[in-house]
């Protein structure tokens, strides 16, 4: 039996019904004994789920280019964008043909030329400028700063210093990702995050690029998703590295919750000795998805979600507002850090939509035809948005929308996205909670992890690169025909909602 499928079956009994000895795993059938008591705590957590649920909100879609919504004067509109898959390939990181190659994942694209945005990054910086955003989440690639354990590239620090010196100079905040979904090959050869000893290589990474931006930069996420990093690539070998192990990725999960303390420990403790620089805001990074049971009644449908948003949400929002670190194991801590909750300055909150469960596998959650998106898995849902900022804000920081988008079945379906969650943000506001941004993915087209080229059309703008050879549009630099219908429609957003 696949370990992680044992795991949720256990936990799934654990929650509703007690651990019992006599029943049967294989078949998740058991004595009479065991399903009367599943079945009571089935209906007494349902009882408590619905007795507990608040009363959701009316949240009226507004076309927002014409529309002023409820956003305060220094709210800021963003974009947002990860190195490896708009960087034209570093050749030394886990998305590379090499590494690839030695994990037989042949069938898994790197991302060659990706968009260009190594050599065109002054166009990107153009492009941003154009929608006219006040704030712009860009990465670092780890990779081309430290391509050795014992080596650093000054040339791409100071590639990222001078990208950042562009933006200030455009009135465009920088906020940087230290670390999204890439590493070294080195890192990873060397056990990457699933040994600690090895966080310290990450943090002397972070603290060098710290100081080559601090002048620059105020806004910083150490990791982008660490819970998403540790299940897709140790748990459900999605990613690299490509492992299936459950407890491994338990223990990955707590290490990069460990190596995001370390660095927000050095970054404020640098601030606070040296006064040099920005004073850094540091924010915790992760991608709320509520997990939905497809059926109702079914109690597999429940079990399964319930352990599933156990394992991808609670892990985070437990132990950075307790210090109590639980992923597989319910009750039982695996670690205990009191300071957690006072680790961060934000809560950067990504947000696409729910995932629904049938029996164990996660499938389309139920929608409206209009609302089904290219990507299988997922819809457009405004009032999960509205949620996701909810269960944000219990964690009681502000809150900061990086990451929200979508891959279209066309691009209109963009814009009803757009003025969809933005009223929903509105409507958040309006409530009482602090939310302070909204940053979208992405900026252009570009590499989607793992898939062949022009895979998926995340962007504002149309993908400067028009061919897996990597030649250029031969008119990339005229931005207006660059830019989709949608991306006009979020800068028309972003002037209606500055100017109002």
């Amino acid at each position: 039996m696949n370990t992680n499928y044992l795991y949720i079956l256990l936990l799934a009994a654990s929650i509703y019904g007690g651990q019992q000895s006599d029943y049967d795993l294989k078949n998740f059938q058991s004595t009479n004994s065991m399903g009367t008591v599943f079945g009571l705590g089935l209906a007494g957590y349902l009882g408590y789920q619905y007795a507990t649920t608040p009363t959701q909100p009316e949240i009226t879609v507004l076309d927002l280019a014409t529309n002023a919504g409820n956003f305060p004067s220094n709210f800021a509109w963003g974009i947002a964008t990860a190195s490896s898959q708009n960087e034209e390939d570093s050749l030394n990181n886990s998305w590379t043909t090499k590494y690839l190659a030695s994990k037989n994942k042949a069938d898994v694209a790197s991302p060659g030329p990706a968009s260009y945005s190594w050599s065109q990054w002054k166009d990107d910086i153009e492009k941003v400028a154009y929608l006219g955003v006040t704030s712009y989440r860009l990465s670092i690639e780890w990779s081309r700063v430290q391509p050795t354990k014992d080596s650093f590239g000054q040339d791409a620090i100071n590639h990222y210093v001078d990208i950042c010196k562009a933006l200030v100079a455009k009135n465009i905040h920088p906020m940087i990702c230290l670390h999204h979904y890439s590493d070294p090959i080195w890192f990873l050869d060397q056990g990457g995050f699933s040994k600690e000893e090895n966080i310290q290589n990450f943090t002397q990474f972070c603290k060098k690029m710290y100081i080559a931006l601090r002048p620059y930069v105020a806004e910083w996420i150490v990791i982008s998703q660490p819970c998403a990093y540790a299940l897709k690539g140790y748990s459900q070998a999605m990613q690299p590295p490509f492992i299936k192990n459950g407890r491994l990725a338990e223990q990955v999960m707590l290490n990069l919750f460990k190596a995001h303390i370390a660095v927000y420990d050095i970054m404020h403790d640098s601030y606070n000795t040296t006064q040099s620089g920005l004073k850094p805001y540091i924010g915790l990074c992760h991608q709320i998805t509520q997990m939905q049971a497809y059926t109702p009644y079914s109690p597999l449908d429940h079990a399964v979600a319930t352990a599933a948003d156990r394992m991808y949400n609670k892990a985070l929002l437990r132990f950075f507002s307790t210090g109590h670190f639980r992923c597989l194991t319910p009750l039982i801590d695996s670690a205990y850090i009191p300071t957690a909750p006072q680790k961060f300055d934000f809560f950067a909150l990504s947000y696409y939509c729910p995932k629904s469960f049938t029996r164990t596998t996660a499938i389309t959650p139920k929608s409206q035809a209009s609302h089904l998106t290219a990507d299988l898995s997922r819809i457009i849902d405004k009032q999960g948005m509205y949620d996701a900022i909810v269960q944000a804000s219990r964690l009681g920081k502000p809150v900061i929308v990086v990451e929200s988008g979508i891959n279209p079945t066309d691009d209109d379906q963009r814009i009803l996205l757009l003025n969809s969650y933005i009223s929903a943000i509105s409507k958040a506001i309006v409530d009482g909670y602090d939310v302070r941004g909204y940053y979208h993915w992405t900026l252009m087209d570009n590499y989607e992890w793992g898939q062949p080229f022009d895979y998926s059309h995340f962007g504002l703008y149309k993908n400067r690169v028009i061919n897996a050879a990597g030649d250029l549009n031969p008119n990339f630099k005229n931005h207006d025909a660059m830019l989709k219908p949608s991306g006009k429609h979020y800068k028309n957003i972003i002037n209606k909602q500055t100017k109002s």
